[in-house]
């Protein structure tokens, strides 16, 4: 009796905040059934707030996209507000990709460490099946102090110039902080370029060798350097035949 009465006080909150037509539009796209399903599963006000945020194509889209299970654990972990954001600015594809690759708990995790905006600039600049290969490579938790010590315009760049691998090599030998120190010191463009120019495979054990400090130092003495040229060779002037004598007629 108890089920039958929150139903119909939960059908009645939505006819009042989402109004008869948004109302009877989701009732007859989704099915009573399917709707009431997930309003038993998730926190009511989450659902509510989601409904009236999101136009009724949406929730639709939303709900038929993501697989319930997973919809409901993601529901339950994630500020409505921020899956709002997700939906109008990532998209439901890429969206469904991230919810049925992380665990809902690793989603809020992320979202807390970095918030929605800095989330979809990352996934946008990258997509979303390479960040969830440098995730995976990488591990979580490098991934996000090397996310959070870096604005994404340097974030996204850096992960392009290195594979997951490369990037996952570089955290377990050297640590991530090396990383925005060397990005800040040298400039992000420099630094990328001279990744490019000389290869990964060489950066590495120059880092090793010298450390960053002394590599840094060494970078300055260079670039203060006044290095002799060597003194072009002369181009040989042409000499100029003069004018040609023409032979005198007698």
């Amino acid at each position: 009796m108890k089920k039958v009465i929150s139903t119909i006080q939960n059908a009645l909150e939505y006819l009042d905040k989402l109004g008869p037509q948004k109302s009877f539009q989701l009732f007859r796209n989704l099915g009573y059934e399917a709707l009431f399903s997930i309003s038993e599963k998730v926190d009511h006000k989450k659902l509510l707030y989601l409904s009236q945020h999101l136009t009724e194509k949406e929730i639709v889209s939303l709900i038929q996209s993501i697989s319930e299970p997973i919809l409901v654990q993601l529901i339950g972990e994630s500020d409505p507000a921020d899956l709002v954001f997700f939906v109008k600015h990532l998209g439901l594809s890429e969206l469904t990709i991230l919810a049925h690759a992380l665990p809902a708990e690793d989603v809020k995790r992320i979202n807390q460490a970095l918030g929605s905006k800095v989330i979809v600039e990352i996934l946008q600049g990258l997509g979303s099946r390479e960040s969830l290969e440098y995730l995976n490579s990488v591990g979580l938790d490098p991934f996000l102090d090397l996310a959070k010590s870096l604005p994404s315009k340097d974030f996204i760049p850096l992960a392009k110039a290195l594979s997951p691998e490369e990037c996952a090599t570089w955290v377990k030998k050297r640590g991530v902080m090396e990383i925005p120190l060397l990005l800040k010191e040298f400039g992000t463009k420099n630094a990328l370029h001279l990744l490019k120019k000389i290869g990964f495979s060489k950066v590495l054990p120059l880092l090793e060798l010298f450390g960053l400090e002394e590599l840094l130092a060494l970078a300055t003495l260079l670039s203060e350097m006044k290095l002799p040229r060597g003194k072009k060779p002369l181009q040989k002037k042409k000499l100029s035949s003069g004018k040609k004598k023409g032979k005198t007629r007698r």
